[in-house]
C-alpha cells in the first residue's frame, strides 16, 4: 500500500513563533522570561492518511534568540538576550538548535506525541512535543505544540543574579506555533 506524503516547509513569519518560557522563583515567582527565536527552517513531510509515518525537521539560528519581556527596560532586554547567546546557548560554539523527529503518534483525544533528537549546545536528548496540526486555507498546516525541558539536561546552568535570572527554574517551556507551506511536489511511498 502506498502511502501519499506531501512534503511542506517551514519558515519564519509574523504568525511564526519558537519561544522558550523561564519561569522565576522566590519574589519573582510570577514573572517570566520569554526568549523568542527569530530565524529557523524546517520541513514537513506530512501523510494525512497516514500521519504516523509523517517526519519533521526544524533547524534554528540559535544567535536569533531574543528577550521581549515587557516588564523589562530595554536594556535590561538586551542584557538577558546576550546572556542567553553568549552564556546559555554558546552560540559561538554552537550556531544552532537541531529536532528532528524518530516517531509520532496519534493522541486519544487530540494531536500527536512527537518524540526525537533536540540537539541543543551540541548536547542531544530524546523529547516529546505535543503537537495539533490544523489544516488551513491554501493547504496550509499550523502546527501548535509545546514541551517542557530541563535546562541542566543540556549542560544549561543558572545565569548569575547580575542579569535579573537568578532565581530561574530548570523547568522551561518550549512553545511553538508555526506555518508549514507546501513546497508544490507530491512525493508517493
Amino acid at each position: 500500500m502506498s502511502v501519499r506524503e506531501v512534503l511542506y516547509t517551514i519558515s519564519p513569519s509574523n504568525d511564526s513563533t519558537i519561544a522558550i518560557e523561564l519561569s522565576k522563583t522566590g519574589l519573582m515567582r510570577k514573572k517570566r522570561h520569554t526568549l523568542f527565536f527569530e530565524k529557523f527552517s524546517g520541513n514537513l513531510s506530512y501523510a494525512a492518511d497516514q500521519p504516523e509515518v509523517s517526519r519533521v525537521s526544524i533547524v534554528i539560528d540559535a544567535n536569533s534568540v531574543v528577550c521581549r519581556d515587557t516588564w523589562l527596560k530595554a536594556r535590561k532586554q538586551e542584557r538577558v538576550t546576550q546572556y542567553a547567546r553568549n552564556e546559555a546557548l554558546l552560540t559561538d560554539a554552537h550556531p544552532e538548535l537541531q529536532f528532528c523527529s524518530s516517531r509520532i503518534a496519534i493522541k486519544p483525544l487530540r494531536g500527536f506525541a512527537v518524540e526525537g533528537e533536540l540537539k541543543v549546545r551540541g548536547v542531544l536528548r530524546m523529547v516529546k512535543v505535543n503537537v495539533v496540526l490544523n489544516e488551513r486555507k491554501h493547504d496550509t498546516i499550523q502546527v501548535d505544540g509545546d514541551t517542557t525541558i530541563r535546562l541542566s539536561d543540556f549542560g544549561i546552568q543558572p545565569p548569575s543574579s547580575m542579569f535579573g535570572l537568578n532565581g530561574t527554574k530548570d523547568e522551561a517551556l518550549v512553545r511553538i506555533l508555526l506555518w508549514a507551506t507546501p513546497v508544490g511536489r507530491t512525493r508517493f511511498q
